[in-house]
């Protein structure tokens, strides 16, 4: 079969006369050889694809992997635009057993950066029954990493009911821009907004102040959750974190987490403002808890009927610590039942 790339026609383009020089290029010459040109670049991509080493590709992913901590899994490998993979069924798990399980996701080197000496790289990936996409640089000194979070479902995110031990329930959306210098010393800083719709707890267990066991918990409906988190001096700071719409409402003030080599060892600290709602407590499987939250938490209670409370400890295990209020109010006034 003979590929007649002289008859290919390029879109008229007029505006391309008009620059300097232009007008005496002959397009006669250059088509096919544009032609020649586009079609070498769609044969190295077809080789590229049926050539994918996806063998080595895999173990060069679990040795990476490995020397992070993580053992690495994955269903299926394969190449990922130009010069990427896309891996499905994605597993990984640490040494403390916590897992991460990813639906599928695809990585991808920008080519004009590389080209410039920059790595940076394109992510996709489907997790959660929600989608992570954005960048992250690979070298430099400062290495930025731009994520958009859409629909994460906080039900399936195991790690966190590991961490939390609570059932967790909501749709998590949301933006991270975080800069990571290279140099060891080097601190992080950037921005973090989230959202949570229907938010809720299912169950689990509630460290609170005086019990041994903790509260087992009913269903609570927190309704909207908005976060957003500032990243500067080596602090991750809460400018603000509140929960409105549902059985309990909640509101922070000072909060802050001290960064470290690991997030679950980081130190946490601040304020918090929770309003109990009192409908919550005329359902059948809250009603008895009543008296137990109310005589736990009765040193931080307010005469508009919130409770006070002040969060310790690290981030892996809070504590709550009950802060005085200014007054009881009588039973069934500060907008209880």
């Amino acid at each position: 079969m003979k590929l007649d790339l002289g008859r290919i026609r390029l879109p008229s383009m007029p505006w391309l006369a008009r620059l300097p020089g232009m007008s005496r290029v002959d397009w006669n010459v250059w088509r096919p050889r544009a032609g020649y040109a586009a079609f070498a670049l769609l044969a190295f991509a077809v080789a590229l694809r049926g050539t994918f080493p996806s063998e080595a590709v895999r173990e060069r992913l679990i040795l990476e992997a490995g020397a992070r901590g993580w053992q690495f899994e994955a269903d299926d490998l394969g190449p990922g635009g130009l010069l990427g993979v896309t891996a499905e069924g994605v597993r990984l798990e640490d040494h403390a057993s916590h897992q991460l399980a990813i639906d599928r996701v695809s990585a991808s080197l920008r080519l004009l950066p590389l080209l410039m000496g920059r790595q940076v790289m394109d992510v996709d990936a489907l997790v959660y029954e929600g989608r992570v996409r954005g960048s992250t640089a690979l070298n430099g000194a400062e290495r930025r990493t731009v994520l958009a979070l859409e629909g994460l479902d906080l039900a399936r995110a195991v790690p966190l009911k590991v961490a939390t031990g609570m059932d967790l329930q909501g749709s998590v959306s949301g933006s991270v821009d975080v800069t990571v210098p290279e140099a060891p010393a080097g601190r992080p800083t950037g921005h973090m907004e989230l959202a949570v719709a229907r938010a809720g707890v299912a169950g689990g267990q509630l460290p609170i102040p005086g019990m041994a066991t903790g509260l087992r918990l009913p269903r609570v409906g927190l309704g909207e959750i908005a976060a957003s988190v500032k990243l500067e001096g080596g602090k991750a700071a809460v400018e603000r974190l509140e929960a409105k719409g549902g059985d309990v409402e909640l509101a922070t003030d000072g909060l802050a987490v001290t960064l470290g080599p690991r997030l679950e060892h980081a130190a946490v600290f601040g304020k918090a403002t929770v309003r109990i709602q009192p409908a919550f407590w005329g359902a059948s499987a809250t009603a008895g808890l009543r008296p137990i939250v109310e005589a736990a938490l009765a040193s931080a209670r307010t005469p508009d009927g919130a409770y006070r409370l002040q969060v310790v400890g690290t981030l892996g295990h809070p504590r709550i610590v009950l802060t005085p209020g200014q007054g009881l109010p009588a039973r069934g006034g500060g907008g209880e039942e």
